[in-house]
């Protein structure tokens, strides 16, 4: 049940104010409006080393930091602060955070299993690793030098948290020979036991699980709208989708075969609004689906702005502010790597998932 009065504040004042203080050196809209402005490089790091990133950038360099070694410094920061949340967190509510926080240990796992069948090192992926958790920096290396991807993963369950994740992700392995299957199963794996997560919060505090919820239909939408772009039939893929988010399977069968086409099929979709990433779709020469991520991902900045700024004194702002530092990340990935690729202003305008309703 939802805490109020007295045992609200005592229960969530200290981890607020942390959460508070944490989302205030979040870089602001007209802050990352200035990075795509910037002229090169160079230009983006000397505004983006005055931000909560500065300790991190000066680890690797500082404004003198080698563009291949940005990625190292956001993913620090990200890993940083997920630790943070996971310390400020009331205790009785320490579990759903790190449950929260785990998607960021399978991320690291998904990572090193893709690594390892394209024959890659830990140095190759390493920039990309949030240092965290149970599968961090120094762990995953580790995991790295295993021969194959089945000794890898049989290591990686030694006194895991996520065994039984794990021990389905091997068995499937096993099965289809492919990275990619793996992790899928890990995604679905633990998202459906997010479920259980969801129905805590839907008794604690309501709005939290519907951004929780957003996530899985995102994650859902996405399978959709690669399969509709590879004309896949329904059961070839259904076993993959997350049956926890709020649109249910069925629906989404329905939405999928009900669709002569992705366009078509992307006008239907009502949980996120579309529509505008739809035009920018038809009108991109490439048809790149990264545009529908960035588009849901908006919104579910945008459902993570409003939760933390009328959650006060709940598990909401804790689970808020775990989304936007995450997008935020993201964002920053991608302004960077469009200003590597030579994109201009305004297409990285068009690029940028950072703005706030």
């Amino acid at each position: 049940m939802p805490v109020a009065g007295y045992e609200a504040a005592s229960l969530y004042g200290y981890s607020t104010a942390r959460v508070k203080a944490m989302e205030s050196k979040m870089i602001r809209k007209e802050v990352m409006q200035s990075i795509i402005n910037a002229k090169d490089i160079p230009n983006m790091l000397s505004i983006l080393v005055q931000t909560d990133y500065k300790k991190n950038l000066e680890e690797y360099g500082g404004v003198n930091i080698k563009s291949d070694m940005i990625d190292f410094a956001l993913s620090k920061n990200l890993g940083n602060n997920v630790d943070k949340l996971i310390t400020i967190a009331p205790i009785v509510n320490r579990g759903i955070v790190r449950a929260i926080a785990g998607k960021w240990d399978m991320y690291n796992i998904k990572l090193a299993i893709e690594a390892k069948e394209k024959g890659s090192s830990f140095a190759d992926i390493s920039k990309y690793v949030i240092d965290y958790g149970t599968y961090n920096s120094t762990t995953l290396k580790e995991l790295m030098n295993e021969p194959n991807i089945e000794s890898m993963i049989n290591r990686a369950m030694i006194n895991s948290p996520y065994r039984k994740t794990l021990a389905a992700a091997l068995e499937t392995y096993r099965k289809e020979k492919s990275a990619l299957s793996a992790a899928v199963t890990i995604d679905k794996l633990y998202y459906e036991q997010m479920g259980s997560i969801i129905i805590r919060l839907i008794d604690m505090h309501h709005e939290s699980a519907q951004v929780i919820k957003a996530d899985m239909d995102m994650r859902n939408l996405l399978m959709l709208i690669r399969a509709k772009r590879h004309e896949m039939k329904f059961a070839d893929f259904s076993g993959t989708l997350i049956e926890k988010g709020s649109i249910k399977v069925n629906q989404l069968r329905e939405l999928y075969e009900g669709a002569k086409d992705l366009e078509s099929m992307i006008k239907e979709i009502k949980v996120f609004d579309l529509s505008e990433e739809l035009g920018r779709y038809k009108a991109n020469k490439r048809k790149e689906l990264l545009i529908f991520e960035m588009g849901m991902k908006n919104s579910i900045f945008n459902k993570s702005i409003k939760l933390l700024k009328h959650s006060v004194l709940s598990i909401g702002t804790i689970i808020a502010y775990a989304y936007l530092k995450e997008i935020e990340v993201f964002t920053l990935r991608i302004i960077i790597k469009g200003k590597t690729y030579g994109l201009g202003r305004e297409e990285l305008a068009k690029m940028m998932v950072w703005k706030a309703e």
